[in-house]
């Protein structure tokens, strides 16, 4: 696949699509950094992807990895802990967190001392 010749919107597309190959998605975090959004919500993208976007400087990616369905625990454990040593951490991807059903029951007490007033 031409990723280099295809329009912007066709690049959109591909990250919507749940059928998008592993390996495209990845091709498209490295290059295409405004794809990150969508490209944290597709079912297909790697491990690997999502890992480096719990690190994300924009909290609607950390929110995505935190919604997708396809995040590891490890994804969801590595998140957390960025999330809640940040100084002004983001109430909605602490909420995202909290619902997901891979986050450890001993992560949920936490955010829920921490942060119960928002839940």
């Amino acid at each position: 696949m031409d990723l280099k010749n295809m329009t912007n919107d066709k690049k959109l597309e591909l990250t919507e699509d749940p059928n998008t190959p592993s390996d495209v998605l990845r091709d498209l975090a490295k290059n295409e950094f405004w794809l990150k959004r969508p490209i944290a919500l597709n079912n297909n993208t790697p491990e690997d992807v999502l890992l480096g976007f719990t690190q994300d400087q924009n909290w609607v990616v950390r929110r995505n990895v935190a919604m997708n369905p396809k995040s590891s625990i490890t994804v969801i454990v590595m998140l957390f802990g960025r999330e809640k040593n940040l100084k002004k951490p983001n109430i909605v991807v602490i909420r995202a967190l909290y619902n997901n059903h891979k986050l450890p029951y001993v992560a949920k007490v936490i955010l829920e001392t921490l942060f119960g007033e928002w839940l």
